[in-house]
């Protein structure tokens, strides 16, 4: 017998109804991210004017009367460089004439500020009073006022380098070579060349330009090639293995040879009183990768590679067998604590009343043989508390919040940032 198999017809699945694609009219003007970067940029840009005028820019239609900077010439800085001073009086040249008790001359003196006021240290003019006898012969130097870190003063001064000039006419002075100290090379290279150029204002004779020292070129190419290194794992995938090593070489020469860091001080300055383009190339550089890159590729590129202490405190962490503890009791209502103390900093500086700004970062605390043991210990606290959290000081570190505000926002952080 045979048995007939019947075909079963598969019915047709159902045909889903077919949706019309509307086209969405392109919205006319920025959108709210949009709105939301453009504010955050303008923000910055009128904050730094905020600051800049704070700090003492002159700006033609706020200030009728535009007055230069005046550094004044005190009895006791006479009285340092000539032990029997008793008067002064100052000509219309701005030299001055010192007398002793008896009123008999015993020497002149000037003020680099009235030569040398474009040359800049780290923080701004650094002004000498130079002592002289009839002669022209060097008899001392005194600092006047100015905005360097009174550690870092006080080391070069321990180390007399005012004193490398005395006992030599202004023509021998002139071409007397000295080399900065190291540790405090900007702001002592500054103030040799605030020397130099007076010496050659006031002899007329031609400042010869010294060579840079071998230090200071080691310096640059090793910086140079950290840098290098430091973008190559960042942005090419197959050197992402070699972050540890990065890191050790950023806190090596990122933190002790080049000792310059990108700060609330370093910001301020540059802000303030300009920045030397020959001392601070490495630091510009840095500066503008810091910024351009967070814009451009939303990529942190100096806090999460070229920040030595961030490395210093990354590499604790490594080595840590502890497992790390979260700081989420760092707000105040839900709102960070580095995010309140910024903007108590920014407002304090915006008003005129604020500390030392490089004491406000540990940074400085690589720079061990100048700074105070407060200022070391200052550090080691945040390096000692990586062994618990994953790097303690980015949570608070001002200049880290700054940065991140020139990150540029996109859709995909909506859920994270409310915007607008």
């Amino acid at each position: 017998m045979t048995t007939e198999v019947k075909k079963v017809r598969k019915r047709p699945a159902p045909k889903r109804p077919v949706k019309k694609v509307v086209k969405k009219e392109k919205s006319k003007g920025l959108s709210s991210l949009q709105a939301y970067n453009l504010y955050r940029i303008v923000l910055i840009s009128l904050l730094v004017v905020a600051v800049g005028i704070s700090g003492g820019w002159k700006i033609p239609f706020l200030e009728e009367d535009t007055h230069p900077k005046k550094i004044i010439v005190t009895q006791p800085h006479l009285e340092s460089i000539f032990k029997e001073a008793k008067y002064f009086t100052v000509d219309e040249q701005k030299k001055y004439t010192v007398y002793n008790q008896f009123k008999d001359i015993i020497g002149y003196a000037i003020s680099t500020h009235d030569y040398a006021s474009h040359v800049r240290g780290f923080a701004g003019e650094v002004p000498v009073l130079i002592g002289f006898d009839n002669d022209s012969t060097i008899k001392g130097m005194e600092m006047l006022q100015h905005n360097e870190s009174g550690e870092y003063i006080e080391f070069i001064l321990d180390d007399r380098l005012l004193d490398k000039w005395n006992g030599l006419t202004f023509d021998r002075a002139l071409y007397h070579e000295v080399d900065g100290i190291t540790s405090a090379t900007e702001t002592s290279e500054a103030i040799i060349k605030t020397i130099h150029v007076t010496l050659s204002e006031i002899t007329g004779k031609e400042l010869v330009h010294q060579e840079y020292s071998w230090s200071l070129i080691l310096q640059w190419v090793l910086t140079s090639i950290t840098i290098i290194f430091g973008l190559l794992v960042c942005f090419y995938k197959p050197m992402k293995n070699y972050r540890t090593p990065m890191l050790i070489m950023v806190t090596i020469v990122m933190g002790f040879v080049y000792q310059k860091m990108i700060s609330v001080s370093f910001l301020h300055g540059w802000i303030v009183h300009g920045i030397s383009l020959e001392s601070n190339l490495v630091s510009i550089v840095l500066l503008v990768l810091s910024v351009v890159l967070p814009l451009t590729t939303k990529k942190q590129f100096y806090c999460h590679y070229m920040c030595p202490f961030g490395a210093a405190q990354e590499l604790v962490g490594k080595v840590s067998p502890l497992k790390k503890k979260n700081m989420n009791w760092m707000k105040l209502r839900s709102i960070p604590l580095q995010t309140i103390a910024t903007i108590i900093l920014i407002s304090c500086i915006l008003i005129g009343k604020y500390p030392e700004l490089s004491y406000v970062e540990p940074f400085p605390s690589f720079s061990f043989r100048i700074v105070s043991w407060w200022m070391i210990g200052f550090g080691l606290l945040f390096i000692g508390l990586s062994f618990f959290y994953s790097k303690p000081w980015c949570k608070i570190c001002p200049t880290g919040f700054l940065l991140d505000n020139c990150k540029k926002k996109t859709a995909r952080d909506n859920k994270k940032y409310n915007v607008l």
